[in-house]
């Protein structure tokens, strides 16, 4: 993630998925006026040049074959177009949420649900610290949070189609044999409710700490 120098609200991202395709974010507009509307134009300009609105941010979908330098174009025009950056203004790098942690080997592309959760997953128990943020879908959706908590694995799973409610959660012990648990439970979930979920671009990002 890099924001513009000074302005932490003006930021971009891109995220690698599962199967090598991306997802480039932005945050949201700043809002116009003494009542903080959202800024109509600025939303327009994304919507027309291909972004989605999600939890916090916009989302453009891309390709694996995509190059950086298109990435690179497109997310410097909506900074641009729709966050107002003055156009060539700085960036500073802000934050990186890694998907597999130092130590822990990926595993390949076509791997399974379940082991690449699982790799990230044993990456909790080696840390013994910090939590796991889950998307899916194109643009990703959040899936589920999973967290070192009090000596344990936490699993907090969104369920679908019932927002705002604290879905469902449940524990394992904080081993690699938890962690292995932790990944098939939650591929079957995820599967039972949507049966392509194994089809979708999965995005997973490590957080370090609680805060």
């Amino acid at each position: 993630m890099y924001a513009v120098e000074g302005q932490e609200d003006r930021w971009c991202a891109a995220c690698a998925a599962f199967d090598g395709s991306m997802e480039l974010r932005v945050g949201e507009p700043p809002t116009r006026g003494l009542r903080r509307r959202p800024d109509a134009d600025a939303e327009s300009w994304l919507r027309s040049h291909g972004f989605t609105a999600v939890l916090d941010a916009w989302a453009m979908p891309v390709p694996a074959a995509t190059s950086d330098e298109q990435c690179a174009s497109t997310l410097e025009a909506a900074l641009a177009g729709a966050l107002r950056a003055e156009p060539g203004a700085p960036l500073e790098h802000v934050l990186t949420h890694p998907g597999v942690l130092e130590g822990v080997e990926a595993p390949p592309p076509e791997a399974s649900l379940e082991q690449h959760l699982a790799a990230a997953f044993r990456g909790l128990v080696r840390a013994g610290d910090g939590r796991y943020h889950i998307d899916s879908g194109r643009p990703g959706t959040l899936r589920a949070w999973v967290w070192v908590d009090d000596g344990e694995l936490l699993v907090e799973r969104e369920l679908p189609g019932v927002p705002d409610t604290p879905g469902e959660s449940w524990r394992e012990p904080l081993t690699p044999e938890g962690a292995d648990a932790a990944a098939a439970e939650l591929a079957r979930r995820e599967r039972e409710d949507r049966p392509g979920a194994d089809a979708e671009p999965w995005l997973l990002g490590y957080i370090a700490g609680q805060s």
